[in-house]
């Protein structure tokens, strides 16, 4: 990989290898807020040994690797990776160009620990566990972007829905709710005619395009 040098308080492009995986779930917290985040110039690169290394340094990383929005002026930070001996460890934390967080994902010494994505107001969207495969496992949580729990299950090892499956409506009603083995709907124990629609809806394959 090609290195370079921008005079502060410039930004840095940075190229780095992502992984993700497992922790219990936060509960619904405080809407992030939008921050533009100053970047130092820091580059890595993911050698062979799996760690992370600043260009033609023999040691690995330590440090808040950097990529930025290149397309926006001035450039914003896209993503913060926190490194140590090599290896990401903390929050990796990506912004949008206008600076909201997108995704919080949490590392222990180069082992992923959990994602969370959050709705563009800064109020949590998404909570999972994650697997060494990369995949969600475990305890599935989703929220409205008013803060109230839209749907809550369980992912299998393969990231597939399995157990009971609960939605709810903006104000916390319960709308439906579901049996799923290994990603596969096996029983409907309740749904509104609302809810019935839209399980239609996703069932029914869509319409081959018409030839000419």
């Amino acid at each position: 990989m090609k290195s370079f040098l921008v005079a502060a308080p410039l930004f840095v492009l940075v190229s780095v290898l992502m992984v993700s995986c497992g922790r219990e779930p936060d509960q619904v917290s405080k809407p992030k807020k939008a921050t533009l985040v100053p970047a130092q110039e820091v580059k890595v690169e993911v050698r062979a040994d799996g760690l992370a290394y600043l260009p033609g340094m023999e040691a690995p990383f330590t440090g808040d690797a950097i990529e930025v929005h290149a397309d926006h002026q001035p450039p914003t930070v896209k993503k913060r990776i926190p490194h140590l001996n090599g290896r990401k460890h903390g929050e990796v934390t990506t912004y949008t160009p206008k600076g909201r967080i997108r995704e919080v994902r949490k590392y222990d010494q180069g082992k992923p620990v959990s994602s969370d994505v959050y709705h563009s107001n800064g109020q949590k969207k998404i909570a999972v566990l994650l697997n060494e495969k990369d995949l969600a496992e475990g305890p599935y949580r989703r929220w409205h972007d008013n803060g109230v729990l839209e749907s809550e299950c369980h992912f299998d090892s393969e990231e597939r829905f399995h157990g009971i499956e609960k939605d709810y409506d903006r104000e916390g009603k319960l709308v439906a709710e579901y049996r799923k083995e290994h990603g596969k709907l096996v029983e409907i124990i309740f749904e509104t005619p609302e809810m019935k629609a839209i399980r239609i809806e996703k069932e029914t394959p869509s319409a081959a395009p018409a030839k000419p």
